[in-house]
């Protein structure tokens, strides 16, 4: 916790709980004051105790304006190229290369937890320079630039994420929409070919003999084009029946692929998991981005693909699975786009793709509190106790069923041990539930009645059938 009203409300409930009675607020909040200066003292203590003298000239110069340059490289830090796009890519790039050839804070801060780096790096950020310069305390100036620096790289990281998810997203759905134009250009066709089969079946009824229908379905094909052409035909609308837009990414992916290659350059990709299938395919990938033959031999580990993406990239070639180059390449960047997002890989150095276990509490803090945690969920302190609990539900529950079988009458195994459950008989109705039944739906024709009364298009109807109505029907009605 970092924001004061968090500490102070954390504080009124430890003393709740302890029955203590609680303090005036200035009492609180004077408290939580002290404390966060004590804990932010000793971060710049520790941040200060770390910079050598170079590495403190360098964070200094930040502030000042370099003889060519019109503004300080920390206003610079503060300042991007607007959204990342494909026009701005090289603006992007040049930016992420000059805040990598700058200080690497992440050794320096090392220790300091993710939630106060933030509130370092938005405290600086809302700094002039002149503000950041008047700072005296020591190490408090240098850990707000190290904070905003790390947060800036890691945001500019982010920005270049994105722009490659949206690319990789923008070719799904230019494929989809592909698709959807080629189905129905298509259509007149289907229709065509159905009409073609339509007919073939009217011949097959009306002929005498298997020749007579034979001949006469052959002259039916040939007035239609012959077969060659509707084969051609059916081909063609069979292959994009199914919503298979797999095909249809390649041609569009193959105009960006060297921006998404660009990207992926600039990024150190590792796993949250201990699965390596998807980077172990997007190195090949990447090792044959410049290849020119569309297969390519050996065995590759697709299990991060579904059976449709698998059936895709691998084809059989003269007895041997050989993979389709570029069917491969599409298909490692949509899982590529996948898992980043699902948060199965992460890129170091990034803010939201960052990996995510390293804002978790390490384990000894969790083990430190894991005692209470059991104690109020009413779980064993230790796994072997876990695991010997679960072990008595399990036993008692089994014995329970195994005692109670033999009075079972809706369970029943038969000789080859499958357990089968027979339908449960359904409940008499309740006494008078006919009775009500009825009673509510002659309510509601009544009231079905009523509202077509008050309709003046009944009444209109009515007065062109039988003349106008009298007083006293209106009155009735308008009554109920």
């Amino acid at each position: 916790m970092s924001d004061p009203a968090d500490l102070i409300n954390r504080a009124i409930e430890v003393l709740g709980k302890a029955s203590i009675d609680l303090p005036a607020f200035s009492t609180l909040d004077r408290l939580v004051n002290h404390l966060r200066a004590q804990v932010h003292t000793r971060m710049y203590d520790q941040v200060a105790g770390r910079l050598t003298p170079d590495v403190t000239a360098g964070l200094d110069g930040l502030l000042t304006v370099p003889p060519d340059a019109a503004t300080t490289a920390f206003n610079r830090l503060k300042q991007t190229p607007g959204p990342a796009r494909p026009e701005t890519i090289k603006l992007w790039t040049e930016r992420l290369d000059w805040l990598t050839r700058l200080i690497d804070p992440d050794p320096l801060l090392d220790g300091i937890t993710h939630t106060k780096l933030r509130q370092f790096a938005a405290e600086a950020r809302a700094l002039e320079v002149s503000e950041v310069l008047a700072i005296a305390r020591p190490g408090r100036r240098h850990i707000l630039i190290l904070s905003l620096l790390r947060q800036v790289r890691a945001q500019c990281r982010d920005e270049l994420i994105e722009m490659l998810l949206r690319r990789i997203r923008k070719t799904q759905a230019a494929a989809k929409e592909a698709l959807k134009t080629l189905q129905e250009q298509h259509r007149e066709m289907e229709e065509k070919l159905i009409g073609v089969l339509g007919q073939v079946l009217e011949t097959a009824k009306d002929g005498e003999s298997d020749t007579d229908t034979g001949h006469r379905i052959r002259a039916l094909l040939a007035e239609q084009g012959g077969v060659e052409a509707l084969s051609e035909q059916c081909e063609t609308v069979s292959a994009w029946h199914r919503n298979n837009d797999l095909p249809l990414l390649w041609p569009i992916h193959a105009k960006t692929r060297s921006l998404l290659f660009r990207l992926l350059e600039l990024m150190e990709i590792r796993p949250a998991t201990q699965d390596r299938s998807l980077l172990d395919a997007l190195t090949v990938v990447i090792e044959h981005r410049t290849a020119r033959r569309d297969e390519l031999a050996g065995q590759l580990d697709l299990r991060f693909a579904s059976q449709r993406w698998q059936s895709f990239v691998m084809k059989r070639r003269k007895g041997r699975v050989v993979l389709d180059r570029r069917a491969l390449e599409v298909c490692v960047f949509v899982h590529l786009a996948d898992a980043l997002q699902a948060g199965d890989l992460f890129v170091v150095g990034a803010e939201t793709f960052d990996d995510y276990r390293t804002q978790l509490l390490p384990w000894s803090d969790c083990e430190a509190r894991l005692a209470n945690y059991c104690g109020a969920l009413g779980l064993p302190g230790s796994g072997e106790q876990l695991v010997g609990q679960l072990r008595q539900e399990l036993t008692a529950t089994a014995g329970a069923v195994d005692a109670g079988f033999p009075s079972n009458v809706e369970l029943t195994i038969d000789a080859d041990g499958v357990p089968h459950l027979k339908q449960l008989k359904a409940k008499c109705q309740p006494e008078g539930l006919l009775a009500f039944e009825t009673e509510i739906h002659a309510r509601m024709r009544e009231r079905h009645l009523l509202d077509i009364l008050r309709d003046g298009t009944f009444w209109t109807n009515f007065t062109r059938h039988f003349g106008p109505p009298s007083g006293a029907d209106r009155a009735m009605t308008e009554t109920g």
